[in-house]
């Protein structure tokens, strides 16, 4: 389950926030932006948790300089633009009313059980009512902003534009040449590639986790087999495999389903998991666990699907909202692109 907090909450599709304040006293200038400083205190307290997550979850092996640089290349670059979508802000007057604003605020206060609750998150983020009220109002009218820039410039697309791309696709499926531009093209690309899948055989399964990486010592690898040897019990003593999966699995997310993973497509698992489960019959499990690098999986076949087409008639809602945010994001890219032309900036990176 994703943590909830407020920074997530507060972070617009279009631009990341800031929502924590600089605390050294003295600072050195990374950029300036229509005279407009960033200070290296408040560019590191956005990129300390990104680079942190990039260490954990990227493999050591991935990870370089230049990819660091990189990385702290695009949270400069995500500054400079929420510095220049609030400049735009004040230089055309964007206003937020108090019915607004109070809208957003009780839209938050929705993600969580009660006000105590609420007011614990604010205390543990560092935010005052008041600051979190500033910081919203901020971010609503940046939003207010990037509607009006984009909607002016996007239409939804007619029935006969989605019928168009998705003829373009379906030409796509079968290995010929599109004829379109190399980014609608990409985009046609990934849809054929979504379809097939998704056209293809599927199964819904439930899994009970064992972790137990190879790279596990003589000791965890034991201990690790007599939690398989655990499950195995319950499992052969009759108990329903959703039951053990709540009790045993140490997958977190699917755990708090009962061990669901929900439907599968044919290409989504894992080579030697994929192998096993799609010869199954619905209500089999496996017996002996399915190792993988990670650990050890027991997986119940819940329900299997045959393949199929799709029609134009059972898509065509789909495409037409793919190509309509499109278009928002090319409009936006746009709009960006003007506000930087029009921009001082000078950057005084030191990576």
């Amino acid at each position: 389950m994703l943590k909830r907090n407020l920074a997530a909450v507060l972070m617009s599709v279009f631009f990341a926030a800031n929502i924590f304040a600089a605390s050294e006293v003295v600072d050195q200038t990374i950029a300036v932006v229509n005279g407009e400083p960033i200070f290296a205190s408040e560019f590191n307290t956005v990129l300390m948790p990104i680079l942190e997550q990039y260490r954990q979850t990227v493999p050591a092996s991935e990870q370089s300089d230049a990819k660091i640089s990189e990385l702290k290349d695009n949270v400069l670059n995500q500054k400079i633009d929420d510095i220049l979508l609030k400049q735009e802000v004040k230089k055309q007057k964007i206003k937020v009313s108090k019915k607004e604003l109070q809208d957003g605020i009780d839209q938050i206060k929705k993600r969580f059980a009660n006000e105590s609750e609420f007011a614990a998150e604010l205390k543990k983020e560092g935010l005052t009512m008041s600051a979190f009220e500033k910081k919203l109002e901020e971010q609503l009218a940046v939003m207010k902003l990037v509607r009006q820039a984009v909607d002016s410039k996007v239409k939804a697309p007619t029935e006969a534009d989605v019928r168009s791309f998705y003829d373009k696709v379906v030409i796509k499926m079968k290995g010929g040449v599109t004829g379109l531009s190399p980014a609608e093209d990409a985009l046609a690309d990934n849809l054929s590639v979504f379809l097939k899948k998704m056209s293809g055989e599927q199964i819904r399964i439930r899994q009970i986790f064992i972790s137990s990486p190879k790279s596990a010592s003589a000791d965890e690898a034991k201990a690790a087999q007599a939690r398989v040897d655990v499950v195995k019990k319950a499992l052969q003593s009759g108990e329903s495999f959703a039951d053990v999966a709540g009790k045993f699995s140490e997958d977190p997310a699917s755990k708090a389903r009962n061990g669901d993973l929900g439907i599968v497509v044919k290409g989504d698992l894992l080579p030697e998991i994929e192998k096993k489960v799609f010869g199954m019959n619905v209500g089999e499990y496996t017996k002996e666990p399915i190792r993988t690098e990670t650990g050890f999986h027991f997986i119940r076949v819940e329900e299997k699907r045959a393949s199929k087409e799709f029609t134009f008639d059972e898509v065509k809602n789909d495409i037409g909202e793919l190509l309509f945010r499109n278009a928002q994001r090319e409009a936006y890219t746009n709009f960006m692109s003007d506000l930087r032309s029009k921009a001082t900036i000078k950057i005084n990176k030191t990576w």
